[in-house]
């Protein structure tokens, strides 16, 4: 009887070592993954409107994902957003395009990225645009089936919700005080949502003027990781009863980590100009982990470079007290790791995470704006890689002993 005890003792024992080393496996993986260039293809010059007109397609700043091969960007200074559908091969490597279709935003803003806004949170910044027009209004449109996105823009700067039906606005999240004075053409850049939906990432694509310097040739930036709660139905997002920017959801408290952009690449120079390295994009991982695009741009050769870095924003430093001189703050920056970097010869502003691939891996789609510089419109498939996990040599070998020992008093306790 003893024995029959020992032996089932040494089989909970085994599959409690093997659980762990599985988790450990998996843990490991995941601090190792990479991302890896798939492939480009270039995209239309202009696209069709709902009225029939033509769009011309240029300063492409932001793309995210809407599920199966259904994408939508955003175009700067403009009030349009672009759908598209999006074909990739088994490992990610764009391979078509088409569908493309034009909807007009009802405000035109220098728009620079955008996401999808959940029907929950839809649901709340009407509640909350409601109180603030009058009490008592109703918001006769907009269906449940109906797409609604989040959009930056850093003219205003603000994080505004449109239909993807009409391109009508239903509301707006409220930005921390601080993220409303950012540098010219250097504010709201980046948006990305947390899974569950209930939290917005962005931050500025620059310092702002009281944390510290813009990038230079020699020097980096640091911006602010801004983590937005957002007001889903059901949920209290702030006092009501104090006076509010039109059409916005009330303050909330909003976390801030500091994130310092690498400086300039280097680069010969060509023509006059200031170089500049900001933060350009954002991808929620879930639970405060993050891929942040960085991009780097240059009056020289090579023109740009980009780099991908993954963090967790969520383990970091929260500086949301910390009024200015964030630059020179010690021990508060997030810690960072690099997955890709690359010039590609191409102006990378947007990044999203995509579909998952056959090979296990997770799609990552990027989009490339022209600028105004003859380049190419372009979509960039990469893949988020996760490496197949790998064992210890000695942990196999404890494993290994401890299925011989259970073999072994399995044999002596058998009839």
């Amino acid at each position: 009887m003893i024995c029959r005890l020992l032996c089932q003792a040494l089989v909970v024992a085994v599959l409690v070592g093997v659980s762990l080393v599985c988790s450990v496996v998996v843990s490991a993986s995941a601090a190792e993954q990479t991302v890896v260039f798939q492939g480009a293809i270039p995209l239309p010059d202009h696209a069709v409107a709902a009225d029939g007109t033509s769009v011309e397609i240029t300063g492409l700043s932001g793309v995210a994902w809407l599920g199966d091969d259904r994408y939508v960007a955003v175009m700067d200074n403009s009030q349009y957003l672009l759908l598209f559908q999006l074909a990739l091969s088994q490992t990610g490597k764009p391979i078509g395009v088409e569908s493309l279709r034009i909807v007009k935003l009802s405000q035109r803003h220098d728009y620079e990225d955008v996401v999808p806004c959940p029907a929950g949170v839809v649901r709340g910044l009407r509640r909350e645009r409601q109180q603030v027009d009058s009490p008592g209004m109703t918001d006769q449109g907009g269906q449940e089936a109906e797409e609604f996105v989040l959009v930056c823009e850093e003219d205003t700067p603000a994080v505004r919700a449109f239909s993807l039906v009409d391109g009508r606005m239903v509301g707006a999240v409220r930005l921390p005080e601080n993220l409303l004075t950012s540098r010219p053409n250097r504010g709201l850049e980046s948006l990305a949502i947390e899974s569950d939906g209930r939290s917005l990432w962005t931050a500025n694509e620059e310092a702002l003027p009281s944390d510290g310097p813009s990038a230079a040739a020699g020097g980096g930036t640091v911006v602010r990781l801004t983590r937005l709660p957002l007001p889903v139905e059901g949920s209290v997002t702030g006092d009501r009863n104090q006076p509010d920017r039109e059409g916005e959801s009330p303050a909330a408290t909003a976390f801030q980590a500091a994130y310092r952009v690498d400086p300039v690449h280097p680069f010969v120079r060509v023509f006059a100009g200031q170089p500049l390295s900001g933060l350009a994009a954002l991808v929620a991982l879930g639970k405060g982990r993050l891929l942040a695009l960085e991009r780097s741009g240059a009056p020289g050769l090579p023109p740009f470079a980009s780099r991908i870095y993954q963090i967790d924003a969520g383990a970091a430093v929260d500086v949301s007290a910390v009024a200015d001189d964030l630059a020179v703050r010690q021990g508060v920056a997030v810690e960072k790791r690099l997955l890709w970097t690359d010039s590609l010869g191409i102006n990378l502003e947007g990044l999203c995470l995509g579909p998952l691939l056959a090979d296990g891996n997770r799609g990552l789609i990027a989009i490339a704006d022209n600028g105004g510089i003859g380049t190419p419109n372009q979509l960039v498939g990469l893949a988020l890689v996760t490496p197949a996990p790998a064992i210890k040599p000695a942990v196999l070998g404890l494993v290994a002993v401890l299925l011989a020992i259970a073999m072994v008093v399995g044999r002596l306790t058998s009839p």
